[in-house]
């Protein structure tokens, strides 16, 4: 199970923080406040990731972090997503808070 996590954690970063549904869900978040996406959500799901994560029945956390190990430019807000039960699979994206 680990190996799918590992194959799609960068494309869920990406895809779900370009989603605006999703982006304008998460960025609403309050730092440290997780929120839960997955196969449950296959409907609201981006196509791109939608058969993979449905198909594994895998879901992850996505939160607010106000720092991590990757370098952003100033200004962004960082979103960190964590797989659901490998708390070492995780990836970063760094959004523009005004672009919703």
């Amino acid at each position: 199970m680990k190996k799918y996590y590992e194959y799609i954690i960068s494309d869920v970063a990406m895809e779900i923080s370009i989603d605006k549904f999703w982006r304008r869900k998460i960025l609403k978040l309050k730092t440290g406040t997780k929120l839960k996406i997955g196969y449950e959500d296959e409907d609201l799901l981006p196509r791109y990731i939608k058969d993979y994560i449905t198909k594994n029945k895998l879901s992850f956390y996505v939160e607010i972090v106000e720092t991590c190990e990757e370098e952003f430019d100033e200004g962004l807000v960082i979103f960190k997503f964590t797989s659901s039960e490998y708390d070492d699979i995780y990836a970063y994206s760094g959004n523009n808070p005004n672009v919703r």
